[in-house]
C-alpha cells in the first residue's frame, strides 16, 4: 500500500487548512505535515523527506525560491521530494526560476479542486516503486546511466546486467518493470534482448540506448515494441520525459511528454501481370 507523505509550507493557516483538507479528501491515507516558514521547512527536511512538497513562493523573510537554492545542502544527498509551487505569481521570470531550481509543477492560488486532484494523481504514479534494469557491457556506462536514472523524479529501484543474456534471464525470473538496454553489445545485442524481454514480459517496457542516432535501429526497435530510444549522452530530464509518457503521467509546465517512435511502412509498388 502506498504511504504518501506531503509537506505544506505556507505562512497562511487558511491556505494550509484548505490544501490539507483537499489532499485528505482525494488521498485519505496521505500523511500531511504543515509548517509556516522556510526555516521550519528546512528543519523538517533535515529530519525526513516527504514524497511531495507544496511550497509557497511569497513568504515573509525567506521566500520559497531560497529554500530550493539550498536544497542540496539541506538534503545531503537524499532523494529530493517532488516540488509543487503554490503561488499567485505566474510571471515568466518566476516560472524560469522554478524550473532552474528543479520544481516539478505550479499549483495556482486560489486552489482548483480538480487541479489539486490531477497533481496528486501524478505524484501517486511517480512515487510508486518500480524496478529498473540497466543493461550495458561497460561497467562505466552502467554506473553513469544509473546515476542519471537515480536523479529521475520517479521512484526507481535500479539494478544492472552486463549483457543481453543476463538481462533476459533476470526478466524471466520476474519483478522488473523497465529496462534501459544498450544497442551495441557483443553476443546478444540490445535489439535481440529487447525482443526477448518484451515477448516474455508483456507488462514490461524497454528503452534502447545508443551513441548512434540510426534510423534503421529506431525502425527495428519500433517494430518489436520498443517505444523509446535515447541517444547517449542523455540526462535525468530525458528520462523523466520518457517515464511520463510510459506511465501516462500528464505533462506539467516544466516537464513534457515524449512521443514514441512510430514508423509507417514504406509504400511498395506491386506489378500485376495479366
Amino acid at each position: 500500500m502506498l504511504n504518501l507523505r506531503a509537506l505544506i509550507v505556507d505562512d497562511s493557516a487558511i491556505v494550509r487548512t484548505q490544501l490539507r483538507n483537499e489532499i485528505r479528501e482525494i488521498v485519505p491515507d496521505c500523511h500531511v505535515f504543515e509548517v509556516e516558514s522556510v526555516l521550519e521547512a528546512g528543519r523538517f527536511l533535515l529530519r525526513g523527506v516527504p514524497d511531495v512538497l507544496f511550497l509557497d513562493l511569497n513568504m515573509p523573510n525567506i521566500n520559497g525560491i531560497e529554500l530550493l537554492k539550498k536544497f542540496d545542502s539541506v538534503l545531503g544527498g537524499r532523494r529530493p521530494p517532488i516540488v509543487v509551487s503554490i503561488s499567485t505569481d505566474m510571471r515568466q521570470a518566476t516560472l524560469d526560476a522554478l524550473k532552474a531550481r528543479g520544481a516539478y509543477a505550479l499549483l495556482p492560488k486560489p486552489f482548483d479542486k480538480s487541479k489539486v486532484a490531477m497533481m496528486l494523481l501524478r505524484v501517486v504514479k511517480m512515487v510508486q516503486s518500480r524496478r529498473v534494469l540497466i543493461v550495458d557491457d561497460s561497467a562505466t556506462v552502467r554506473s553513469v546511466v544509473k546515476r542519471i536514472i537515480k536523479h529521475s523524479r520517479f521512484k526507481l529501484d535500479v539494478e544492472e546486467a552486463a549483457n543481453g543474456a543476463d538481462a533476459i534471464r533476470q526478466f524471466r525470473i520476474g519483478g522488473f518493470d523497465l529496462a534501459f538496454i544498450d544497442v551495441e553489445m557483443p553476443g546478444i545485442d540490445g535489439l535481440e534482448a529487447a525482443g526477448e524481454i518484451l515477448y516474455s514480459s508483456v507488462d514490461a517496457h524497454v528503452v534502447l540506448m545508443s551513441g548512434k542516432d540510426d534510423e534503421a535501429i529506431r525502425r527495428a526497435a519500433s517494430h518489436i515494441g520498443v517505444d523509446f530510444f535515447l541517444k547517449k549522452p542523455f540526462y535525468a530530464r530525458d528520462v523523466d520525459e520518457v517515464l511520463h509518457s510510459l506511465y501516462s503521467v500528464a505533462e506539467t509546465e516544466f516537464v513534457t511528454m515524449r512521443e514514441p517512435d512510430v514508423f509507417e511502412e514504406p509504400e511498395t509498388n506491386i506489378l500485376y501481370l495479366p
